[in-house]
């Protein structure tokens, strides 16, 4: 029994100088990882491959689009499509001191250190695209885009605004601001974060087509969100 664990223990032990050899066995490495005289504090050089090892990526950008509504056709406008996360490809200098390595050798060395690349990524501002449309059937176009989730939420205020039902648009937008702000209450209960952040764009461009699809009836434009 003895016998055994000394053997286990032996076993370990030599492992371990095995692996310390693999991560220890070129310039690059000490020069990294080593204590030599000369060589900046090991705090400095885990810095420095922190900062080598560190990726930027940008965010997906989302688009918004904003429709103009005309009363008689017009060119539209192309919609600019979402872009893909991408990752900075700024090239990086290698520490002086380090003077063995390349990139690829620099990057073993600073795992030998027990510095672990990080990613970080940076919101991207929203863009903005504008199209332009007819304003034809904007009381249907504007029931059809409220949510199954959000129908209990526009029942129950309704009454309360004095509008008939959910196809009297006047009357809801010409109460948008208010009416729009207290049932968002009600649909943050009802439906998803982003079903919700749908819904006041959407009665805004709802607004914006009845009030040129019926001149005079509504204010000519809505404030967007």
């Amino acid at each position: 029994m003895k016998c055994t664990i000394i053997l286990a223990l032996a076993s370990l032990a030599m492992g371990s100088a095995i692996e310390q050899r693999a991560c220890a066995g070129n310039n690059c490495n000490r020069q990294v990882t080593g204590t030599r005289a000369g060589l900046p504090a090991l705090a400095t050089r885990a810095a420095d491959c922190a900062s080598f090892l560190a990726v930027t990526v940008k965010g997906v950008q989302r688009t918004i689009t904003q429709t103009h509504f005309v009363a008689e056709a017009t060119p539209t406008v192309a919609v600019v499509a979402a872009r893909q996360a991408t990752s900075s490809s700024v090239a990086k200098a290698i520490p002086t001191y380090a003077s063995s390595c390349d990139e690829r050798a620099y990057s073993s060395a600073c795992g030998c250190a027990g510095v672990v690349p990080t990613t970080t990524t940076v919101r991207v501002p929203r863009a903005t695209s504008t199209v332009t449309a007819v304003a034809t059937g904007c009381v249907a176009m504007a029931v059809s885009e409220i949510p199954a989730c959000g129908l209990p939420c526009f029942e129950e205020k309704l009454a309360d605004y004095g509008c008939k039902n959910i196809f009297d648009i006047e009357c809801q937008c010409s109460q948008i601001e208010t009416f729009g702000w207290e049932i968002t209450a009600c649909l943050e209960i009802n439906c998803s974060h982003a079903v919700v952040e749908e819904i006041y764009p959407n009665a805004v461009k709802g607004c914006n087509c009845h009030a040129v699809e019926f001149p005079g009836s509504l204010p000519a434009e809505f404030p967007t969100y």
